[in-house]
């Protein structure tokens, strides 16, 4: 007497004990050896003892199984498209970029920059003329002279002191950065209004306004602004890639960005705060009971996936042998 007996997930199909008596509801016509995909989850075997009407009947399962797998499947890779995480953060771009310390390194540089927007050179240039024009007024006596270049001396550090970079106002800073954003970016001399630009000047003003964000959490203005900057930003660079995306590519890697966080729409939302722990570890966005349903859902969906994926290994086994 012959010992039957049922798989997992097999749907009620029978299996003989010695399986080289097996061969497929619906015959293999290639010879060459096709590759292990989930749906040979719904392979329907038979034997020779299987009557042309079960046979029949498990031709019509196999194919009503493949189509509910195909669309399991399909559904599980749409999902996982729309919810897949951002490759790096979708405002401030990759944490060891170097585009926004640079910038930050020339502004504290205290030789190039002083306090209220004055230009080191002119700086100088005024001072000695100063002091030339006070040696020239005064007497020919050198001591005299050796006095008036002390007090000039003197003079120059304590003005030095007063526009100290370190003093300078978050104004004049956010300035100074729009304007290395320009000559970092730039193509030419003189650049002032190409994509690359434009897109280095919002990534400076944006880093600035996110600083701003962090340290005032019930700010919702400047929130919303930096979304819309974001939004900008997007937009030019959607439209260098279409003239040239060699030099949108290049860009990114200037910025710290990546192509799926141009592409993608994006919400100055709590979700984004917390992912990126804008203010830390805080949890900022609770799991409701229809989320909670939503996500057991896609749970259980990912492991049928994978008890498919487990079945399709045993019946290609059975088809070819292991691979």
């Amino acid at each position: 007497m012959l010992k039957l007996h049922t798989r997992l997930l097999s749907n009620g199909r029978r299996l003989l004990n010695n399986t080289t008596n097996l061969k497929p509801a619906i015959p293999v016509i290639s010879e060459s050896q096709p590759p292990l995909t989930t749906y040979f989850a719904a392979k329907q075997f038979t034997d020779n003892y299987t009557t042309k009407q079960k046979a029949k009947k498990l031709r019509r399962r196999e194919k009503k199984l493949k189509k509910k797998i195909t669309k399991e499947v399909n559904i599980l890779k749409q999902y996982d498209l729309k919810n897949v995480p951002f490759s790096v953060d979708p405002v401030l771009g990759n944490s060891n970029c170097k585009f926004i310390e640079n910038i930050l390194n020339k502004i504290d540089n205290q030789e190039m920059n002083l306090s209220y927007g004055i230009d080191r050179i002119e700086f100088e240039k005024v001072l000695y003329g100063a002091e030339k024009l006070s040696i020239d007024q005064s007497s020919s006596n050198e001591t005299m002279r050796d006095s008036i270049k002390t007090i000039e001396e003197h003079k120059k550090k304590a003005i030095e002191i007063i526009l100290n970079s370190r003093n300078t106002s978050a104004e004049d800073k956010r300035k100074l950065a729009t304007k290395y954003a320009v000559e970092e970016m730039q193509i030419n001399e003189g650049d002032t209004a190409s994509p690359e630009v434009v897109a280095g000047v919002l990534t400076t003003k944006i880093y600035f306004m996110m600083q701003h964000v962090k340290k005032f959490k019930k700010d919702v203005t400047t929130r919303v602004k930096v979304e819309q900057l974001v939004h900008q930003r997007q937009s030019i660079l959607k439209y260098l890639k279409k003239i040239s995306p060699e030099r949108y590519y290049y860009t990114l890697a200037k910025l710290g960005l990546s192509d799926d966080v141009i592409i993608r729409e994006f919400a100055m939302s709590k979700q984004y705060l917390q992912d990126f722990k804008v203010w830390g570890d805080k949890q900022l966005v609770k799991e409701t009971k229809s989320m909670k349903v939503k996500n057991e859902k896609v749970q259980a969906l990912r492991d049928r996936i994978d008890s498919y994926n487990d079945l399709a290994k045993q019946n290609y086994e059975l088809l070819y042998g292991k691979k």
